[in-house]
C-alpha cells in the first residue's frame, strides 16, 4: 500500500511534467522522485516500519529523525541515479517512450528500494508485551 501510492503519485507527477508542462525527462524524473521518497519516507514510518528503529539509535527523537531521513534520502540518491540511468538507456537505446520506460525502471527498482530500507536503515523491534 505504501510503496503502491507513493508509486502512482510518482507517476503522475512524472507524466504531467514530461507530457503537459514538456520538461526533460530527468528532470521530471528527479523531482517526481523526490517527491515520492517524502511520500513513501512519512507513510513507510506510520505503517510498514512503525515497530521499527532506525539502525544506531540514539537517545535523542531529533537526532533520530535526522538519521533516517538522511539515510532514506541517501539511498534513495542512488535510486535516482539508477533510474535515470536506466530511464536514458530505455528511451534513447531502446526507443521506449518515457512514461513506459518510468513503469519500467520503478519495476526494477522496486524490490532494490525496499531491501535497501529493509536491511540498511530500520531494525524490527518488537512491540513490548502487555
Amino acid at each position: 500500500m505504501v510503496g503502491g501510492t507513493a508509486t502512482l503519485g510518482e507517476w503522475g507527477l512524472f507524466f504531467y511534467f514530461v507530457y503537459p508542462l514538456k520538461w526533460n525527462q530527468n528532470i521530471a524524473l528527479v523531482v517526481a522522485y523526490t517527491v515520492s521518497t517524502l511520500v513513501n519516507m512519512l507513510m513507510g514510518r506510520l505503517l510498514t516500519f512503525r515497530h521499527a528503529s532506525v539502525v544506531h539509535k540514539s537517545s535523542s527523537r531529533t537526532r533520530n529523525l535526522l538519521k533516517e531521513t538522511s539515510l532514506i534520502y541517501l539511498v534513495s540518491a542512488a535510486g535516482c541515479i539508477l533510474n535515470v540511468l536506466l530511464l536514458n538507456l530505455f528511451t534513447n537505446a531502446f526507443q521506449i517512450n518515457s512514461m513506459l520506460a518510468k513503469v519500467l525502471v520503478t519495476g526494477l527498482m522496486l524490490f532494490v528500494n525496499y531491501l535497501a530500507r529493509k536491511l540498511g536503515i530500520y531494525r524490527e523491534v518488537k512491540p513490548a508485551q502487555q
